[in-house]
């Protein structure tokens, strides 16, 4: 009985196995009839001296299309820029302003990075911001001051630094250039205090007289002037 069944399971696939095999020949046969024939026909006409050419006016090289990938475009280094020229042993503040335009309520944290020179090294002193955080509504700005002692800095000499703007992982930069020079400090001579109060000021609403004289208990000015 078991013997009958093995026979019968092996006579059934052997059955399926030519089926599909018909199938598939069947179904390929037009395919392989129309490549015969076309390798046919491009014999025949190189055998007569006719070489087939191929079509390509609607094959274009670099033809732009929508589907171009996109350009690669870094973000700028800085989003804003300042400088200040000071001299040697001069105290400066800088300030800056940050403003929210977005529709939302935003927090930044604020930095700055190392002062340095053209050829990398600290600068003697490093700058100072009296915040480190603002949070603003839309719309809303805020003031930082930034404070540098250039004490022992090196007149004619150029330093370099970032003021970094952070909202949660983006580093937006300022960049601050410092340029120290020398220049001749403006001499004052204050004049004598008479000659604002005799000479300058308007007679009619500061008129100024010089105290009466006295000798001997006696205005020698009121005597002198009924003389």
């Amino acid at each position: 009985m078991e013997k009958q069944n093995e026979s019968s399971l092996q006579k059934t696939l052997i059955d399926n196995f030519q089926s599909m095999s018909k199938l598939s020949v069947n179904t390929m046969q037009p395919l392989f009839k129309n490549m015969v024939e076309t390798a046919s026909n491009l014999n025949n006409s190189i055998l007569e001296g006719k070489i087939p050419s191929l079509d390509l006016s609607s094959f274009q090289i670099n033809k732009k299309s929508n589907c171009c990938p996109p350009v690669t475009e870094c973000p700028p280094q800085c989003i804003a820029s300042i400088s200040r020229e000071a001299r040697s042993d001069e105290r400066i503040i800088v300030p800056f302003l940050i403003k929210n335009t977005c529709s939302t309520q935003k927090t930044y944290r604020v930095g700055v990075r190392e002062l340095k020179n053209l050829d990398g090294q600290l600068a003697p002193n490093q700058l100072f911001l009296n915040k480190t955080a603002v949070t603003l509504a839309p719309g809303a700005r805020e003031n930082i001051l930034m404070s540098l002692d250039l004490s022992n800095f090196s007149n004619g000499s150029t330093y370099e630094a970032e003021i970094v703007i952070r909202e949660k992982e983006i580093n937006q930069n300022i960049c601050f250039t410092l340029y120290v020079n020398d220049h001749t400090p403006i001499t004052v001579s204050p004049y004598n205090e008479n000659q604002y109060k005799q000479k300058w000021l308007n007679w009619q609403s500061h008129f100024y007289c010089d105290p009466p004289k006295y000798r001997d208990g006696i205005n020698t000015d009121f005597t002198h002037n009924n003389s």
